[in-house]
């Protein structure tokens, strides 16, 4: 069955309890909100529909709370900001004993950032030293790139001498490509995607990995999962996330595929390229939307 095109969420608002949007392509670009956004938001919040903020987010969930905040969405237009650098911070406070490098478990575990601020805002308060090399590590944590992303080149050093010793690699951010106002660029997803193809160990927290989804799950529970609907730009993420967690789904058409798909009034081949994106990732969406309106 094809995904049905919807012009606003209104059109299906009455079928669904709780929303899970994404926000880089569906809330805002980076730089400044899509049109309609907060009108659909303040209208989810009317009709008593629960909504949750999901990103692949490196950072934690205050800073992106301050991000939304500035560009003009307030915290009361959602129940919670639900980031995979949240869940990460969540994960490595366990301490689990994969990650270490040597048979010794006492003391803390020893990192190795490849980022900068959002990798040590991560590990601020845990029983996690940080350390510079990859002699001294136990595992490597990258959850951003910041503003300005660098080439991937750039780490090759590291990540060769880390294969060879063996680290696991923990990415808090599992996007290939970041959305911007001028475009797309590489996301961390990208680097430990490049590592895990050498040989690398990789552990994933984000979309479309199951662990971020869980807290969206117990947070509404008994609510079904598929009276849940993720709302998100990448079918490779947002969109088979959803599919893997049991979720219904909202491809928004404006995002990271623009290019790939064209929109449905003005592109003839629109379904034939549809189609072979979502057998490319194995998912289709429930429903296309091409912003974020109600």
């Amino acid at each position: 069955m094809s995904p049905i095109q919807l012009q606003g969420l209104s059109a299906v608002a009455e079928d669904f309890d709780a929303f899970a949007l994404d926000q880089y392509g569906v809330l805002h670009n980076g730089t400044e909100l899509y049109p309609a956004v907060l009108d659909c938001l303040a209208a989810l919040r009317e009709a008593g529909k629960r909504v949750f903020i999901l990103s692949n987010s490196g950072k934690r969930k205050e800073p992106n709370t301050a991000r939304l905040a500035g560009l003009g969405i307030a915290p009361d237009l959602y129940e919670d900001f639900v980031t995979s650098g949240e869940v990460t911070r969540a994960f490595l406070n366990e301490q689990p004993d994969a990650l270490r490098s040597g048979g010794d478990k006492a003391g803390p575990l020893r990192c190795l950032p490849l980022g900068g601020k959002a990798e040590r805002a991560l590990l601020e308060g845990l029983n996690v030293e940080l350390v510079e090399s990859v002699a001294e590590a136990d595992f490597m944590l990258l959850a951003s790139f910041g503003d300005s992303p660098p080439s991937l080149e750039t780490f090759l050093e590291i990540l060769t001498e880390a294969g060879n010793k063996g680290l696991t690699l923990v990415c808090a951010n599992p996007d290939v490509t970041g959305i911007t106002a001028e475009g797309l660029h590489p996301a961390p997803g990208a680097l430990a995607a490049s590592y895990e193809e050498a040989g690398g160990s990789v552990i994933y927290v984000g979309k479309p990995h199951p662990l971020v989804y869980r807290s969206i799950l117990e947070a509404v529970s008994p609510i079904p999962a598929r009276r849940v609907l993720a709302v998100g730009d990448s079918l490779a993420h947002d969109i088979v996330g959803a599919a893997g967690a049991g979720l219904s789904s909202a491809l928004i058409l404006q995002g990271i595929h623009r290019d790939d798909l064209g929109s449905p009034a003005t592109t003839p081949d629109f379904k034939s390229r549809l189609a072979a994106l979502t057998r490319r990732y194995g998912a289709q969406p429930d429903f296309l939307l091409h912003g974020l309106t109600w």
